[in-house]
C-alpha cells in the first residue's frame, strides 16, 4: 500500500513539473552605471567662429572597467549680422575613439575615427533657452585588437536629434538644464530601424570668468533588436533591452581672444 501511494505521489509530481514547462533562464542584469569626465579648451578667433578641443574618458560596469576615451576637434560657425542670423550654428568635428573590449578571449583596444556635421538653432523667450540640434555622424575603424582586418568592419552612420531646455532662475546660479535626444543608426535595406533614447538633467557652474563646470545625470536606454534582413548575423541581435546611467562631469576653459581695437 505504501509503495502504491509513493508511486502515485511521484507521478503527480512529475506531471506537475511537465505542466510548468522548461525552466526559463533569468533575464540578465542590463543596468550599468557609468562615469564620464571631460576637459575642453575653447577659442573664438573672431566673432561667429568657435574652435574646441576636447578630451574625454568613460568608465563602465559600475566604474569597474575602462570603456573608451577620445580626442575631438570641432568647429562651429554662426552667421553675423542680425539677431536671427546669430541664432543659427553650423558645426563640423572629428573624433578619434579608443574603445576597450574586455569581452571574450581576445581583449584589447579598438580604435575608430568619427566625423560629424550638425545644425543648431537657439531661441531665448524670456528666461527660457530653447536649443534644437540635428547631427549626422559616420564612424570607421582605424585599428582592431589583435590586428584584425578593418575592411571587415562596415562604417556606422547615425542620425541624432536633440532638444534642450534651460531656465534662468533669478538670483540663482545653478540653473536647471534638461535635454532629450534620439539616436537612430542607419540600417541596411530591409532591416527594421534601431536606436536609443538619451535623457539628461544637469546644471552649469561658472567658477571663473572664462571657466565652466557642468554636472549632469544621464539615462540612456534601448529595446530588444532582432533584425531579420538579408545579411543579419547573431552579432547584430540584441536579445534584451538595456539601460545605462551616467554621471557626467565636464570642465571647459575659454581662451582669451585678445583686446578689442579702439
Amino acid at each position: 500500500m505504501k509503495r502504491a501511494a509513493l508511486f502515485v505521489w511521484s507521478c503527480a509530481l512529475a506531471l506537475g513539473t511537465l505542466a510548468q514547462g522548461p525552466i526559463q533562464p533569468e533575464t540578465p542584469d542590463t543596468l550599468d552605471w557609468q562615469a564620464w569626465g571631460s576637459l575642453s579648451l575653447d577659442w573664438k578667433p573672431f566673432a561667429g567662429l568657435k574652435v574646441a578641443l576636447q578630451e574625454q574618458w568613460r568608465v563602465k560596469e559600475n566604474g569597474a572597467a575602462m570603456d573608451r576615451q577620445f580626442h575631438q576637434l570641432s568647429v562651429g560657425w554662426s552667421p553675423q549680422g542680425s539677431r536671427f542670423a546669430k541664432a543659427h550654428t553650423f558645426g563640423l568635428g572629428g573624433r578619434v575613439v579608443s574603445r576597450f573590449d574586455n569581452q571574450g578571449s581576445s581583449q584589447g583596444w579598438d580604435r575608430f575615427f568619427r566625423w560629424h556635421g550638425d545644425y543648431e538653432a537657439t531661441a531665448h523667450p524670456g528666461r527660457w533657452t530653447l536649443i534644437g540640434r540635428i547631427r549626422h555622424q559616420r564612424r570607421t575603424a582605424l585599428w582592431l585588437k589583435g590586428g584584425g582586418d578593418i575592411a571587415e568592419v562596415s562604417a556606422k552612420k547615425t542620425w541624432r536629434v536633440k532638444f534642450t531646455l534651460a531656465y534662468n532662475i533669478k538670483k540663482w546660479k545653478l540653473d536647471p538644464i534638461a535635454s532629450v535626444e534620439r539616436l537612430v543608426p542607419e540600417t541596411p535595406e530591409g532591416w527594421p530601424s534601431d536606436g536609443a533614447w538619451r535623457v539628461r538633467l544637469g546644471t552649469d557652474i561658472k567658477p571663473g570668468k572664462r571657466q565652466k563646470l557642468k554636472l549632469i545625470l544621464q539615462r540612456e536606454w534601448r529595446g530588444r533588436y532582432l533584425p531579420s534582413g538579408v545579411g543579419a548575423t547573431l552579432d547584430d541581435f540584441r536579445l534584451y533591452g538595456d539601460n545605462e546611467w551616467a554621471i557626467i562631469v565636464g570642465y571647459r576653459y575659454r581662451m582669451k581672444t585678445g583686446k578689442k581695437k579702439g
